[in-house]
């Protein structure tokens, strides 16, 4: 009788969604850009702990919020603190859960060979949806502002760090998390507030691990990962 009741809400009636376990012991983890490399380390470590694979996809703070509104599988999301509040307060986050993961500082990054001195440009994300952040304001709200020369604006960091990589005449904004993969040094630390980045648990996950990569991630090897890639301590 159970099965059939839930047969007809599910047909018939705005039944409220219900969570579940998978079997499948793996957990779905999102993280924006600037999380992607140290928590793919991080989720290495837990994996080989656990034996409990991660899969990882990474998409900007709006590609994040349309995919786990929409009820893509997600059992964990890392991203921006305001990103991970707003999910938080739409239901989709379950607030209980939610950590610090630390700050992280904008930097300018520059191909790892390239001698000091005066960049042909600057590569920042553009202000649309498809960028973490608008990388011309955050130049702006530097003290004293950051007026480079010339800017060549991409869609995201991704594109950034890509062209810097293959072009030692340029300079780039990135978070300081992404300014560690090979090819790249930062150049400069860029005086504006550093991003809060928060971590927490999908309301509607299906993986029972998700808790356990969640304790992982904020848990003390986690915050050493963190650390070593450029996030400074939580407040």
């Amino acid at each position: 009788m159970r099965s059939l009741g839930l047969y007809i809400c599910m047909a018939v009636l705005p039944c409220p969604a219900l969570a579940w376990n998978s079997p499948a012991p793996d957990v779905v983890l999102y993280s924006t850009p600037a999380l992607e490399a140290p928590l793919r380390e991080v989720a290495r470590r837990y994996t080989a702990a656990s034996h409990v694979e991660v899969h990882m996809f990474v998409a900007p703070p709006d590609g994040l919020t349309g995919l786990t509104k929409h009820r893509a599988r997600a059992d964990v999301v890392a991203a921006d603190t305001p990103t991970v509040a707003a999910l938080a307060s739409g239901g989709v986050v379950r607030g209980e859960t939610v950590a610090s993961l630390g700050l992280d500082p904008f930097v300018l990054i520059a191909e790892q060979g390239a001698a000091p001195g005066a960049p042909g440009a600057t590569v920042l994300p553009d202000q649309t949806t498809a960028a973490s952040f608008d990388g011309r304001a955050v130049l702006q709200a530097a003290v004293p502002p950051l007026p480079p020369a010339k800017i060549i604006g991409v869609s995201d960091t991704p594109e950034v760090s890509a062209m810097v990589r293959t072009d030692a005449g340029l300079l780039g904004l990135v978070h300081a998390t992404e300014a560690h993969a090979p090819g790249l040094r930062v150049a400069a630390v860029v005086p504006v507030p550093p991003t809060p980045m928060s971590v927490g648990l999908v309301s509607l996950g299906q993986s029972a691990n998700a808790g356990a990569l969640l304790a992982f991630i904020v848990g003390a090897e986690g915050a050493a990962v963190l650390h070593a890639a450029g996030m400074e301590p939580r407040p």
